[in-house]
C-alpha cells in the first residue's frame, strides 16, 4: 500500500510539473509568433528578432536541463526545487528577453540575480547532503553542506556572467552586460567615449554578482544557525537518490503489495 501511495503522489507531482512546462512552452511559442509577425510587418529589427528566437531556444534547453541533471546524477529534486528551477529559467530567459521584462521592469535583472542566491543554494545543499554522509559529526556535516552550497551558488552567478560576456563579445550588437548604455561616441581609432570611467558593463556585472552574494548570504546564514541547533533540519533540502533497484521497484509496484 505504501508503494501505491508513493506512486500516486509521484503521478500527481509529475502532472503538476508537466502542466507548468506546457504552459511555459505555449507562452514561449506565443511570444515567438508575436515577434515573427512584428518582424514581418517591419515593426521589429532583424537583430532583435534573432535575439528573441535565440533566447527562446535557450530557455527550452535550460528547462530540459533540469530534468537531464536528475537523470545524469540519479537523483530526484523536491517538487518545490523542480518548479522553482523551471520557473526561474522561464523568468530569466523568456520573460526577460522574449517578453522584454528587462526593459519594462528596470529592476527585473537584479531581482532575478538576488533570487538566484537562495535557489542555487538549495540545489547546492541537496547535492552536498548526498556527498557528506561520512562526516564524523552532524554539525560538521551542516557546516560542510552550507559552505558547499555557498560556493555552488556563487559559481552559478560567476558562470552566468562569463556567458553574458562571451555572447556580447562573439555576437555583434548584443547588450547583456549593458555595455552599450554607456557609450557616448565612437572614435575613428576604434575606441569609445563612455559615460562612466569604469564602464556600464563592469558596473552591471559587479552589481549582478553582489545581488547574487546578498541573496545567498541572506538565505544560508539562517539555515546555518537553525541547522546547527538541530542538525537533522538539514535533511529538509535532501535530494532523493534514484538507485537502480528502487527504480525497478517503482515500475513494478504490484510485486510488493
Amino acid at each position: 500500500m505504501n508503494v501505491k501511495l508513493k506512486n500516486l503522489f509521484s503521478q500527481k507531482r509529475n502532472l503538476v510539473v508537466t502542466i507548468l512546462v506546457c504552459v511555459f512552452l505555449l507562452a514561449i511559442l506565443g511570444g515567438i509568433i508575436y515577434a515573427s509577425i512584428a518582424y514581418g510587418n517591419g515593426k521589429m529589427g532583424k537583430a532583435l528578432f534573432h535575439r528573441k528566437v535565440w533566447y527562446a531556444v535557450l530557455c527550452v534547453l535550460m528547462m530540459a536541463a533540469v530534468f537531464l541533471a536528475q537523470l545524469l546524477f540519479r537523483v530526484r529534486f523536491s517538487v518545490f526545487c523542480e518548479i522553482a528551477l523551471i520557473s526561474f529559467a522561464f523568468a530569466a530567459l523568456a520573460g526577460g528577453t522574449v517578453f522584454t521584462l528587462y526593459s519594462h521592469i528596470p529592476v527585473w535583472d537584479k531581482i532575478l540575480h538576488t533570487l538566484s542566491g537562495p535557489l542555487f543554494s538549495i540545489v547546492g545543499l541537496g547535492f552536498a547532503i548526498l556527498l557528506s554522509e561520512k562526516q564524523p559529526t552532524e554539525k560538521r556535516r551542516v557546516v560542510m553542506c552550507v559552505v558547499f552550497a555557498f560556493l555552488a551558488s556563487l559559481a552559478v552567478g560567476y558562470l552566468w556572467e562569463i556567458f553574458e560576456y562571451t555572447v556580447d563579445s562573439v555576437i555583434s550588437g548584443y547588450n547583456n552586460q549593458r555595455w552599450l548604455e554607456g557609450l557616448i561616441q565612437s572614435l575613428p581609432d576604434g575606441t569609445y567615449i563612455v559615460s562612466d570611467k569604469r564602464g556600464t558593463a563592469l558596473i552591471d556585472t559587479m552589481s549582478d554578482m553582489i545581488c547574487n552574494l546578498c541573496g545567498t548570504v541572506a538565505f544560508l546564514v539562517p539555515v546555518l544557525i537553525l541547522c546547527l541547533k538541530k542538525p537533522e533540519r538539514i535533511h529538509t533540502f535532501k535530494f532523493t537518490p534514484l538507485a537502480k533497484k528502487e527504480h525497478a521497484h517503482a515500475e513494478n509496484p504490484s510485486e510488493h503489495d
